[in-house]
C-alpha cells in the first residue's frame, strides 16, 4: 500500500472552514506536510486542537518556491466533531472571497457522497462490521483512520488493526468496475491486486489486506517480468470478465477527437499553444500507423491496468502488486507497459545514464516474456510504438473516463495533456537510443 510522501521543504498555509446552518467557523494553520489529496490535513486539525471529518477540498494554489520553500494555499472544508467549540459567525458577514468557499461547500458533487455530512459515520460502521467479521478492531490515533486520499475520484484511508494494517476505499458509481474486479484479480492473479477482505458494489466500498510498500527504487525488470506474467496469466480468464475494450482499434478511433483543439484546449490556459497543436496533428499519419501495428500483431490483448506508475504498485520481501484498478479494461500489453512511469513522474524526463539502462534492461527483460509470441526485433519495434500510443490510452483515460464522470469539471479539466505532450515529445524526437544498443524508449 501506499507509503507517506517524502517529506519535502514546504509551507502551506491550511484554511479549516467548518459550516453550521447559516454560520460558519474559519481557522487558519501553517503545515509543513501535503494537504492537496486530504492527507495531512486532520492531523494539522488536531495539533491545533480542532477535530472533525473531511468533506471537501475548497481551494488550492501553489505559488511555487519561494525563498528556498515550496509556498501553497489549501482550504478544506470539515465537518465538526460533536462538542467542538468553535468561533461561529454569520455567513453573509464574511468577505466575498470567504463566501465563494462556502458556495463551493454548500454545493458538493452529487456523485462523491464523502463529501457530505454524515457519509463518514456509515462508512466507519461498515468498516467495523467488516473488520469484526475478522474478529478485529480498529487501533492507532484513537481508532481513526489515516486519510490518504479524499477527491471526487476515490477515498482512500489506512487503518491500523488488531489484526494488522489494512486500507479502506470507496470509489464513486463510475468506477464500481473496481469493485467488481478487484476480488477477481486477487483470487485468481496473485499479485495483480493485494487481497480483499470485504467488497461492497453498491456502497462502492473495498476492504483491502496491506499488500507491502512504494518503493522509489523498484527493480524495474522484476516489476516488468511481474507486468508481463499477469498479463498472460489473464488470458483464459477474460472471456468471463465482460472488461471495457481499449485496444488499438478504440483507442484509434478516437484520434482525431485527441488532436482535436478542443480536447488540446489550444490557446486556452495551460492548454497548447496553436503551434504545438499543429504539430501533433502532423503526427497524425505516424499514429495512426503505429496503432494499425499494434491492432495487426501477433500479440493478444490482455487484461489492462491503463494507470501504471510507481504509485499503482508496492512491494514485499521482493513480491510486487499493483493497485488501483479503477481503469481496468482489455487492451494490447505494450500499450500499458512503459517502465518509465514506475520511475516516478518527476524524474521521467531528466533521466541520468544508470537509470536509462536500467530502462533498456527493464524493457529487454518485459521482451523475453513474449519472444514465443515474435521475434525480438519485431516486439522491439511493436513496443516502440506502444511508448507512444500507449500516451494517448493513458489520456483516454481521462477524456473518456474521469472527466465526463465527475461532477467539478475543474480539477481534472487539463489532466490529459501532460500525455499527449509526452507522445508529441517523443515524435519529435524520433527512435532514440537509451544506451548504445539498438533497443528505443
Amino acid at each position: 500500500m501506499p507509503s507517506a510522501s517524502p517529506t519535502l521543504r514546504r509551507e502551506t498555509t491550511l484554511t479549516l472552514l467548518f459550516t453550521r446552518g447559516e454560520e460558519v467557523a474559519l481557522h487558519s494553520l501553517t503545515t509543513a506536510q501535503t494537504s492537496y489529496y486530504g492527507a495531512n490535513v486532520l492531523e494539522a486539525a488536531r495539533e491545533a486542537g480542532l477535530s472533525g471529518t473531511l468533506l471537501r477540498r475548497l481551494y488550492f494554489k501553489y505559488f511555487g518556491e519561494v525563498a528556498g520553500v515550496r509556498r501553497a494555499e489549501s482550504v478544506w472544508h470539515l465537518e465538526a466533531a460533536d462538542g467542538l467549540e468553535l468561533d461561529w459567525q454569520p455567513i453573509s458577514g464574511l468577505p466575498q472571497r470567504e463566501r465563494a468557499w462556502v458556495d463551493t461547500a454548500h454545493s458538493p458533487p452529487g456523485n462523491a457522497p464523502w463529501m457530505r455530512p454524515g457519509w463518514h459515520a456509515a462508512a466507519l460502521a461498515w468498516l467495523d462490521a467488516e473488520l469484526a467479521a475478522q474478529g478485529w478492531t480498529r487501533q492507532g490515533q484513537a481508532g481513526q483512520p489515516s486519510v490518504l486520499k479524499h477527491g471526487q475520484i476515490s477515498v482512500l484511508w489506512r487503518v491500523d488493526t488488531s489484526g494488522g494494517r489494512v486500507y479502506f476505499k470507496a470509489v464513486p458509481d463510475f468506477f464500481r468496475r473496481e469493485v467488481e474486479v478487484t476480488p477477481l484479480l486477487a483470487r485468481e492473479l496473485p499479485g495483480a491486486a493485494p487481497s480483499v477482505l470485504a467488497a461492497d458494489t453498491r456502497r462502492g466500498f473495498l476492504l483491502l489486506r496491506d499488500a507491502g510498500e512504494e518503493n522509489d527504487t523498484p527493480d524495474l525488470s522484476a516489476v516488468m517480468r511481474h507486468l508481463a506474467g499477469i498479463q498472460r496469466a489473464s488470458l483464459p480468464l477474460l472471456d468471463g470478465w465482460a472488461l471495457r475494450d481499449r485496444g488499438p482499434d478504440h483507442v484509434l478511433s478516437w484520434l482525431d477527437r485527441l488532436l482535436s483543439d478542443a480536447t488540446l484546449l489550444t490557446g486556452q490556459e495551460g492548454g497548447f499553444t496553436p503551434g504545438e497543436a499543429e504539430r501533433l496533428r502532423s503526427h497524425a499519419p505516424e499514429l495512426e500507423a503505429a496503432l494499425r501495428r499494434l491492432s495487426a500483431s501477433p500479440l493478444p490483448c490482455t487484461l489492462g491496468h491503463g494507470d501504471l506508475h510507481g504509485g499503482n504498485v508496492v512491494e514485499r520481501g521482493g513480491r510486487f502488486t499493483f493497485l488501483d484498478w479503477s481503469d481496468v479494461c482489455v487492451t494490447h500489453p505494450f500499450l500499458d507497459a512503459s517502465p518509465a512511469y514506475f520511475l516516478g513522474f518527476g524524474e521521467m524526463d531528466d533521466l541520468g545514464e544508470s537509470q536509462l539502462e536500467a530502462l533498456a534492461a527493464a524493457t529487454a527483460a518485459y521482451l523475453h516474456a513474449w519472444t514465443d509470441f515474435a521475434p525480438l526485433e519485431e516486439l522491439r519495434a511493436l513496443f516502440n510504438d506502444a511508448l507512444t500510443a500507449g500516451e494517448l490510452l493513458r489520456a483516454l483515460g481521462y477524456v473518456d473516463g474521469i472527466q465526463p464522470a465527475v461532477q467539478d469539471k475543474t480539477e481534472w479539466h487539463g489532466a490529459h495533456l501532460e500525455h499527449l505532450r509526452r507522445a508529441l515529445t517523443r515524435l519529435e524526437k524520433g527512435e532514440a537510443p537509451v544506451s548504445s544498443g539498438s533497443l528505443t524508449l
